[in-house]
């Protein structure tokens, strides 16, 4: 993402690039899917789906989700919604609703810490609190 994107940023919460394998799985359906995560916030991450099928169908927004990766480097897991469905089908946003304690830390302290790396101008990364880090 370069300089001119991170100023058009219209998203609540700044969003870094990630690219982790994610499982989300619909609560009220027996609906698993992989997908992955291609930025995150403190509020949320965009996925793209990794199989030829699609979002379109199987879930819809407002579905509820928990959702868990599982790459040594980084792991995330808690619950959210869908907050958006692409018109193709091929991504999705979710907005979290909750994160365990650990999930929590592990993602401010990767927001923090790519921040620091990447330098990005004053104001535009600001990581404020987030409710979830109340």
């Amino acid at each position: 993402m370069d300089e001119i994107s991170l100023l058009n940023e219209k998203r609540e919460d700044f969003r870094v690039p990630l690219e982790v394998e994610v499982e989300i799985q619909a609560f009220h359906r027996d609906i698993k899917m992989m997908g992955w995560v291609n930025d995150i916030s403190h509020g949320g991450f965009k996925l793209t789906a990794n199989t030829p099928d699609n979002f379109k169908g199987i879930f819809q927004q407002g579905d509820a989700i928990s959702f868990e990766t599982f790459e040594d480097f980084y792991s995330l897991k808690g619950n959210g919604r869908i907050a958006w469905i692409s018109p193709d089908g091929e991504t999705l946003g979710v907005r979290f609703d909750q994160l365990p304690d650990e999930s929590r830390v592990s993602l401010h302290q990767f927001l923090v810490c790519f921040n620091h790396l990447n330098n990005f101008p004053q104001g535009l990364s600001t990581l404020q609190s987030s409710p979830l880090l109340s």
